[in-house]
Order: structure tokens, then C-alpha cells, then sequence
């Protein structure tokens, strides 16, 4: 009976002890999985906030053709473009001896891809009535240049207003994007470049066909993304003479303006963007999954439809991403057919334009495409691709960009110091509301809501985008307390023009070199002993006696004595010399051009004009050409001679 009770009494202890251990473990646990959960809900804010390392940029590296050039053309040369009598005949027989389309299922418009009906309009248009030498002449109406970056040769257009004194010029980097081109910008380019009634400035507009678009030559091995893009251009810039300058892009041109500004935020002014999204941020897409629980706290009430219901705009951007996919992972396999088929890269193209300026332009049969584009206008731009023979290289940049050696940059999480404003037209392909916008954009000032429009704005709406382009400015420029930033040199002090500097001549007098404002400007280091110095000194003469009266060229002759020990003598001795040749343009006095006392002139001009291999100068008689607004535009090695310069001069008259 004592047993059975005992064994009773244990029994109930050990329940007891099974409960309170059972109960102890329990809140071990818990305890556990909260620290647990804490932990990495910190690890994951921190991943999800923390900006990453910008890349390091090389802006020497080399994209050409092997081997490299030893002595390139750096020169800047006019470019025309040119659709030859071959490349017409070729294209009008490829059309004409065309296979029949199928024929479209019944009222289905644009809802599976572009009508056949509509493409043998369009083709029958391109082959008897587009006027292929008329368009020529159109293309050509703005200047054109060409320059090697990088072995990469490099189409862009320069166009530079001629205003009266009291309206500032600014530069403005046009940036085009996929399956744009330059041809976007040929209605926007005058009302740029024109003055504006509420605006004391107006843009200088240099506009560059993308490395592999239209006119610019394509990179020659894989890796060349937006980073190295955006070098390029940055490269470009400098070339023709501009550190600091305003950008305006969209699609493409968003992509590569915006990682300008991020990863070289001294050389930009203010950033414009008529397509403000933020692809590739995590919580961007946290954020607006969210917003669709409550759609007021993340946009405003008339912008709300644009995004929400929120599973609705996913499905569009799905359907309109197709090409992406292929592009991003096979271009060259579609663009074998596209380069073979006329009617094959209209169509991929023309689809493009009709859906992504308005959705709803899908269910008519014609795409709606005339309501706001002329088929002239939309084949113009169809024929940069086709004479150029660069739809394959174009799509490249898709794969170079969805990768993972891009996305691992996390270009979207590095912050951006530079003051962006943004325009949402309101059938643009993505959007992102200003809230998402400033995760990046630390200055975003303001978002343009447009009731209208889609995404090829420059050609669809060119008098809103510019009126939209002066106001981003005009507040950018008043950012800086009313001074206009990029004649200011509050930032770093650093020179803008030649007009900068004080230099001392051959007789010791001081002179400002604001003395040769309006002047084209030749500067040049100079030796009296060296194998080059005969042929030198007497073309510079010829060129100085040619053109210094009928259109005002300057001359600066530097001595320097870095390059072999060829200029020794004093002022006395490069006196006597000069006298002994009859020289009629003007000498300086003696100063280095390279190392640490190198004069703050040439370390100026090496800034502005890189060389081949190294800022540094090579050897005697190298080369800088100046325009009449005091910027260096073009540099030329010892090997050039004078009078082959005159080509390059008579740009700058």
C-alpha cells in the first residue's frame, strides 16, 4: 500500500517537473527565436539601406579593335551622314521582293504584335515615297562630329546658339535610348537652343549616338555596360571641352545620365529625366507592393491609377518585357533577322511606338501610330538603325545590363548628390513615386506630371519636354544661390576657359589671356633645337599670315625645355631667335609643361584634352586648338603639322 502511494507521489512529481521543464524549454525558445528574428531583421535592413562601394572606373580602358593604334586620331572631325546609292537600291529590292505576312486574326489590332495589314502600308510608304536623298539632307541640318574615346569612335551632334550677350549658353548632354536614336531629338534640338521669354539662358546641345546606335561605333568585346557607357560619354565631354554640364535622358539615356551623376557627381549640374524610375533598388519594390494597402501614402490621388491596382500594372509591364528577355540574353540571334529583313526591324520597332506611347493604342489596327507620329518621322529613325546596320550591337546593352556582374554594382543603391528633376508623362512604361525616387535621389526636387504622353517624349511632345528642361534648370541654377553653377567657380575653384589665366610673354610683360576672347586660339610648346622645330616654326607663321586677319586665329607659342634639353637658352637667346625667323604670332616665356611646376595652363588644357597614353605632353610642338568661348576642343600630338590643322580650324571660324 506505502508503494503504491510513493510510486503515486513520484509519479505526480515527475509530471510536474515535465511541465516546468517542458514550460522552461518553451520560453528558451521563444526567447531564442525573437533574438534570432531581430538579428536578422537588422542584418536584413542593414542589406536592404547600406549603400554599397562605388566601382572603381578606368577611363583609359580600351574598347577597339586589336591591335590598338599606337598613335590614334584624337582629333575632332565633321561627320555627314549618308545613305548611299547602294545601300537604297539594296533596301527598295529587300522590300520589294518581300514574302507575304500572314494575315492578322480578325479585330485583333496590336494585341499580338504589329499588324501585318498596317506593315504593308508602312513598307509600301518606305519604298516609293520615303525620300531617301530629302532625308539625307534633313539629318545633315544640324552639325555632326566624330571622335575616338577610348578606340571607340564616337558620332555626336553640336549645335551652338548664336544669341545676343545678355543670354548665358549652358551645355545640355542629350542622351537618347533603345529603339531611339539621335533622330528623336531634331524637333526638341531648336526650342533648346532658342530663347525663352522667362529665361536669361539657353542650351548648348551636344547629343551622342550611343556606343553600338546608329553612328557611333560598337565595343569589340564583352563587358562594356552602362558604367563603361557613361565613362565614354563622360570622356567624350571633356573632349569637347565641357567639365561640368546639365543631362536630360530617358530610357537608356535615364539609365546612363543617372549613373553619370551618381559615379562622377562633379562634372553634372543638375540631372533631367523624363523617365524617373527606380528599377533596381529592394525597397523600391517593397515600398510599392505596400502602397497598394493604403495608395494615398506613397502617391498623390491623380497619380494612383498609373500604379495601382498595383497586380494590374505588373501584368502590363510583363506583356511589354518580352523583348527584354530575348534582348538581355540572345541579341544576337534576333538580330540576325532584323539585320536581314527591313520589314522584320519596322515592325520590331514601329510595335515599340505604339504600345509605349499609349497602351490602349494596342487594340487599333493601325496602332494609332499616326495620331502622333508622321511614318516619315518614325522611318527616319527605323533608317539610323538599318544604313547603320546596328540594331545587333544596340540590343547588346540589354545583356550587358540585366547581368550579374552589373546588378552586383547596385548602381540604384548608391546615392546621387546631384539635384534631379523628373517628368512622368503619363503612359510611361514604368513609374516610381517621388518617395521611392528619393531613396536614391537625395535631391530630387520635383516631379512635372504630364496628363498626356508616353515614352518616347522628345518626339511625341518636344514643346512640353523643353518648357520642362528651362524650369529644371532655371531651379538648378537657383540652387546656387541665383549664380550659374557652370561658370561658377565657387565648387573647386577650378578653371572654366583659357580666359582664366595670367602668362608672362618673351619680353617679360604679364598678360591676361582674357585678351584673346572671340579669338580661335592655337597653343603650342615650342624648342629652338629640335628635329621638328624648321617645319613647325614656318607653318605656324603660314597659318598665323593666313588667318589671323580674315579670321581672327591666335597663335601662343610656349618654349619649353622638358623635351630633350631643346630649348636652353634664356629669354635673351628665344629672343634672338625668333627675330632670326621673322615669327609673327606671339611667344611666352619659358615654363614647363609636365610634372609638379608644370604651369597652371598646360595642367588646364591636359585636364580638359586627355592624351593617348597619359595626360601628360609626349614632346615638343604638341598641339591644343581653343574655340572663340576660351574652351580647348581638340589636341594634336608633335607629329601633326600645322596646315593639317586647318580642317579642324575651320569648324571654330
Amino acid at each position: 500500500m506505502t508503494n503504491k502511494k510513493d510510486n503515486k507521489k513520484k509519479t505526480s512529481q515527475d509530471e510536474k517537473y515535465k511541465k516546468q521543464e517542458s514550460g522552461f524549454s518553451s520560453g528558451k525558445i521563444i526567447f531564442i527565436s525573437a533574438i534570432c528574428a531581430g538579428l536578422c531583421s537588422y542584418y536584413l535592413y542593414k542589406r536592404l539601406t547600406t549603400p554599397p562601394e562605388p566601382p572603381v572606373l578606368d577611363f583609359n580602358e580600351y574598347w577597339g579593335t586589336y591591335p590598338m593604334k599606337m598613335d590614334p586620331d584624337l582629333s575632332i572631325r565633321p561627320y555627314e551622314i549618308e545613305f548611299s546609292e547602294v545601300m537604297v537600291n539594296d533596301l527598295r529590292e529587300r522590300l520589294l521582293h518581300r514574302r507575304p505576312f500572314q494575315p492578322p486574326l480578325e479585330n485583333s489590332g496590336f494585341t499580338y504584335g504589329f499588324n501585318s495589314n498596317f506593315l504593308t502600308r508602312v513598307l509600301d510608304y518606305w519604298q516609293n515615297k520615303y525620300n531617301f536623298k530629302e532625308r539625307e539632307q534633313f539629318f545633315n541640318k544640324y552639325n555632326h562630329y566624330i571622335t575616338n574615346i577610348q578606340g571607340l569612335d564616337i558620332h555626336y551632334i553640336h549645335v551652338k546658339p548664336q544669341v545676343p550677350d545678355d543670354i548665358e549658353v549652358v551645355p545640355l548632354l542629350l542622351l537618347h535610348g533603345w529603339p531611339g536614336s539621335v533622330r528623336e531629338f531634331y524637333e526638341l534640338i531648336p526650342k533648346l537652343t532658342s530663347p525663352q521669354n522667362d529665361y536669361k539662358f539657353v542650351f548648348e546641345v551636344i547629343a551622342p549616338s550611343l556606343p553600338g546606335f546608329g553612328f557611333s561605333e560598337a565595343p569589340s568585346r564583352p563587358g562594356f555596360g552602362p558604367v563603361e557607357m557613361s565613362v565614354v560619354i563622360s570622356n567624350l565631354m571633356k573632349r569637347i571641352g565641357h567639365n561640368k554640364y546639365y543631362i536630360q535622358g530617358g530610357d537608356f539615356g535615364h539609365m546612363l545620365g543617372s549613373v553619370i551623376a551618381t559615379l562622377m557627381p562633379d562634372e553634372v549640374l543638375g540631372f533631367h529625366t523624363n523617365m524617373p524610375v527606380l528599377l533596381f533598388h529592394p525597397l523600391a519594390n517593397i515600398y510599392m507592393m505596400l502602397g497598394s494597402l493604403w495608395p494615398s501614402l506613397l502617391v498623390e490621388p491623380e497619380e494612383q491609377s498609373r500604379i495601382y491596382p498595383y497586380t494590374k500594372y505588373l501584368m502590363r509591364i510583363i506583356e511589354e518585357s518580352g523583348y527584354l528577355h530575348i534582348q538581355a540574353t540572345k541579341p544576337d540571334t534576333v538580330g540576325i533577322g532584323l539585320t536581314d529583313s527591313p520589314a522584320g526591324l519596322a515592325a520590331y520597332i514601329l510595335e515599340k511606338f505604339s504600345t509605349w506611347t499609349n497602351n490602349e493604342y494596342k487594340m487599333a489596327g493601325d496602332g494609332n501610330l499616326l495620331q502622333k507620329y508622321s511614318l516619315t518621322h518614325l522611318l527616319d529613325n527605323i533608317m539610323v538603325y538599318w544604313s547603320t546596320n546596328t540594331i545587333t550591337t544596340s540590343m547588346r546593352l540589354y545583356a550587358e545590363t540585366m547581368n550579374r556582374r552589373y546588378m552586383c554594382m547596385n548602381i540604384d543603391m548608391i546615392p546621387t548628390s546631384v539635384p534631379t528633376w523628373g517628368i512622368k508623362f503619363k503612359h510611361e512604361l514604368s513609374f516610381s513615386p517621388d518617395v521611392v525616387l528619393r531613396l536614391k535621389y537625395t535631391r530630387y526636387v520635383h516631379s512635372s506630371v504630364v496628363e498626356d504622353g508616353g515614352h518616347f517624349a522628345s518626339l511625341e511632345h518636344p514643346d512640353i519636354l523643353a518648357n520642362d528642361v528651362f524650369r529644371a534648370v532655371d531651379h538648378f541654377r537657383d540652387l546656387n544661390g541665383g549664380k550659374p553653377q557652370e561658370t561658377s567657380q565657387l565648387n573647386n575653384n577650378e578653371p572654366q576657359t583659357i580666359y582664366d589665366f595670367t602668362v608672362t610673354d618673351i619680353y617679360g610683360r604679364e598678360v591676361k589671356l582674357d585678351k584673346y576672347k572671340g579669338k580661335v586660339v592655337i597653343i603650342v610648346n615650342v624648342a629652338s633645337h629640335c628635329g621638328l622645330t624648321d617645319k613647325n616654326y614656318e607653318q605656324l607663321n603660314e597659318l598665323h599670315n593666313k588667318y589671323s586677319k580674315s579670321n581672327d586665329l591666335r597663335i601662343l607659342a610656349f618654349p619649353c625645355n622638358q623635351f630633350g634639353g631643346q630649348e636652353p637658352g634664356n629669354d635673351k637667346d628665344i629672343r634672338k631667335f625668333i627675330t632670326d625667323r621673322k615669327i609673327q604670332f606671339d611667344v611666352f616665356q619659358k615654363l614647363n609643361v609636365n610634372g609638379d611646376d608644370a604651369h597652371p595652363l598646360f595642367v588646364y588644357l591636359k585636364r580638359v584634352l586627355r592624351g593617348s597614353f597619359g595626360d601628360s605632353i609626349k614632346w615638343n610642338f604638341s598641339k591644343f586648338i581653343v574655340d572663340r568661348n576660351g574652351v580647348p576642343v581638340e589636341r594634336f600630338g608633335p607629329h601633326v603639322d600645322p596646315v593639317d590643322l586647318e580642317p579642324s580650324l575651320a569648324k571654330y571660324w
